[in-house]
C-alpha cells in the first residue's frame, strides 16, 4: 500500500485526472440509479392452482394433484414440492433452489402442465403462479365517472389501459371492483316457433358471423388484392341485424328472419367478483404494477402525470384518484436518509476541525467523504443495484468510517512536518508508517460485512447489497487515503 502513495506522488497529474473523472461518473451514476423502497426480490416459488367447483378433495387429489406433481417433480431446480387439495381446489406449491431462474422455470412448468393435461379431467385448467416483490402495485387508483360501472370498466380497458401499458418499466394494469358485461340473447316465445326457427339455428348464426377469413385473390397488374368475406360485430345493431337461416337449409321466402325479429338482445351485467369503495362510494380501482428493472419513482411520476390526460380521455366527469403511491414514500425515505447522511459529514468535518486545528488538513480530509460516496455510486451501478433504504443505510453508516483512513493518514503528516521534514519526505515517511495498520483496520471492517453478501435464501438477497455497498465505500475510502 505504501507504494501506491509513491505512485500517487509521482504521477500527481494522473491522480487529479483520475479524481476528477470519478467525481464526475458518480454524479452521473447517482442520477441514473433506479430509487426502490426495498431491494427487488423473487420469490423461489411457483404455485400451480387447479380449481373444480363441487369436486371433493379426494377426487382433486387422485385425479389432479398426483399426476400433476409427479409431472412437475422433473422441473431443474425444483427443491420440494408438495401437493395440497380441499373441495374444489387442488394446490400443487414448487419450492426451488434460491437463484434459479424463475422465467426459466416457469417455462418447464408450462411444458409440464401441457404434458400432462391431456389426463387430467376435462373441466381441469391449471394454472401456474409466480411471485416476486414486483407484483406489488406501484401506483393504486380508483376511478369514478357519471357512468356505471360496467360501462367504466370497458372504457377503462378499451382506453386508460393501454396507455398505462405504454409507459416504460409498466408491466400490468389491471381493473378490478364492478362488473363486465356480457350480451345476453333472449328468444321471444313462439318467434322462434313462428319462424320456422330453432335455438340451434340461433347458435350456428352467430357462430358462422362476426369473423373475417380469406376467400382469395384478385390479381390485378400490377396488384394483388386480398379478398375476405364476413363482418366483424361491433355492436348490439349489428347483432339484431343478422339473418338466420333454417337447419334444414331451405332458403326463405320474402326477407330473410333477422336475430331482431325473433329474439331480444341487450348487455347484461356478470355477477361481481369483487368490490371496490373509496370514500363509501363504490368505484373501480385500477392497480400498475412495474418490470423488476423499472424505477418505481420514475414511473409514478410519468402514471401521475398521465393522470389529467385519461381523466380527459374517458369524459363523463371521470376522476382518477391515487390511493397508494409508492414513490412519496422512496422519495421520502431517501431524503430522510440523505439529511441525516449530510448532517454527519458536517458533525465529522467540525470534530476533524477541532482535533487537527487545521482548516487546510480539514479540507482535505473531508474531500475523501464524498470523493468516497461517489466512487460507491459508480460501483452500486456496475453491480445493478439501487437507492434504496438498505443501501442507503449502509452509506449513512459508512459516512463515519471512511473519513477515519484519511484523518489517520493526515495527522501523521501533520506531525512529520512539524519536526521540520521535508514535505515529500515528510508524507512517504507518514504513509509508509500507517499504511499496514489503516489497511488492516478497513480490512478488518469490510471482512465484518462480507460474510453477508455470501448468505444465501432470501436474507442474502434482502441485506447483500448493504454489506456490498459498505465494503465498497471503506475499500475506496482506503484508496482515496492512500493516494489523495
Amino acid at each position: 500500500m505504501f507504494r501506491l502513495a509513491q505512485l500517487s506522488l509521482g504521477n500527481r497529474a494522473l491522480i487529479a485526472l483520475i479524481t476528477i473523472l470519478a467525481s464526475v461518473f458518480g454524479v452521473i451514476t447517482l442520477g441514473s440509479l433506479k430509487q426502490e423502497l426495498i431491494p427487488s426480490l423473487e420469490f423461489p416459488q411457483i404455485t400451480v392452482l387447479s380449481s373444480a367447483p363441487g369436486a371433493s378433495a379426494e377426487y382433486l387429489d387422485q385425479q389432479v394433484g398426483e399426476p400433476l406433481e409427479s409431472a412437475l417433480s422433473g422441473v431443474e431446480g425444483l427443491e420440494s414440492s408438495s401437493s395440497t387439495s380441499r373441495t374444489g381446489v387442488s394446490t400443487v406449491s414448487l419450492v426451488f433452489v434460491y437463484g434459479t431462474d424463475l422465467d426459466r422455470a416457469r417455462a418447464q412448468v408450462d411444458r409440464a402442465i401441457s404434458t400432462v393435461r391431456p389426463t387430467l379431467p376435462e373441466d381441469v385448467e391449471p394454472q401456474a403462479l409466480a411471485g416476486s416483490i414486483s407484483d406489488l402495485p406501484i401506483v393504486f387508483m380508483a376511478v369514478s365517472s357519471d357512468q356505471s360501472l360496467s360501462e367504466l370498466n370497458g372504457d377503462l380497458a378499451r382506453l386508460t389501459v393501454p396507455r398505462l401499458q405504454k409507459i416504460e418499466g409498466v408491466r400490468t394494469a389491471d381493473v378490478s371492483g364492478g362488473t363486465t358485461q356480457h350480451v345476453a340473447i333472449l328468444p321471444r316465445a313462439g318467434a322462434l316457433e313462428a319462424a320456422g326457427l330453432t335455438v340451434a339455428d340461433l347458435t350456428s348464426t352467430l357462430e358462422d358471423n362476426g369473423a373475417l377469413f380469406p376467400v382469395g385473390t384478385l390479381e390485378e397488374d400490377p396488384r394483388s388484392l386480398t379478398i375476405q368475406a364476413g363482418s366483424r360485430i361491433g355492436s348490439l345493431e349489428d347483432i339484431l341485424a343478422l339473418p338466420v337461416l333454417p337447419s334444414s337449409g331451405s332458403a326463405p321466402s320474402g326477407r330473410a328472419t333477422t336475430i331482431g325479429d325473433v329474439a331480444d338482445v341487450d348487455l347484461a351485467d356478470d355477477e361481481p367478483t369483487s368490490i371496490t369503495r373509496t370514500n363509501s362510494v363504490e368505484t373501480l380501482a385500477l392497480a400498475v404494477t412495474k418490470v423488476p428493472d423499472g424505477d418505481t419513482v420514475e414511473i409514478s411520476q410519468q402514471i401521475v402525470a398521465l393522470v389529467p390526460e385519461l381523466e380527459a380521455e374517458l369524459g363523463n366527469a371521470a376522476d382518477i384518484t391515487v390511493v397508494f403511491d409508492q414513490a412519496p414514500f422512496i422519495e421520502r425515505s431517501i431524503d430522510d436518509l440523505t439529511t441525516e447522511g449530510i448532517l454527519g459529514l458536517g458533525f465529522a468535518v467540525v470534530i476533524i476541525l477541532v482535533f487537527l486545528l487545521s482548516v487546510r488538513s480539514t479540507l482535505v480530509t473531508a474531500i475523501s467523504i464524498p470523493l468516497s460516496l461517489l466512487i460507491t455510486f459508480i460501483g452500486l451501478y456496475a453491480a445493478g443495484y439501487s437507492l434504496n433504504l438498505l443501501t442507503l443505510g449502509a452509506l449513512t453508516i459508512a459516512i463515519g468510517r471512511v473519513v477515519d483512513d484519511s484523518i489517520v493518514v493526515i495527522e501523521n503528516i501533520k506531525r512529520h512536518l512539524g519536526y521540520g521534514e521535508e514535505k515529500r519526505v515528510a508524507i512517504l515517511t507518514a504513509v509508509r508508517e500507517v499504511a499496514g495498520a489503516i489497511t488492516a483496520s478497513t480490512l478488518t471492517t469490510v471482512a465484518v460485512f462480507a460474510p453477508i453478501g455470501f448468505v444465501g435464501g432470501l436474507a442474502g438477497e434482502l441485506f447483500r447489497p448493504f454489506a456490498v455497498t459498505t465494503g465498497i465505500a471503506l475499500l475506496a475510502s482506503l484508496a482515496v487515503a492512500l493516494t489523495i
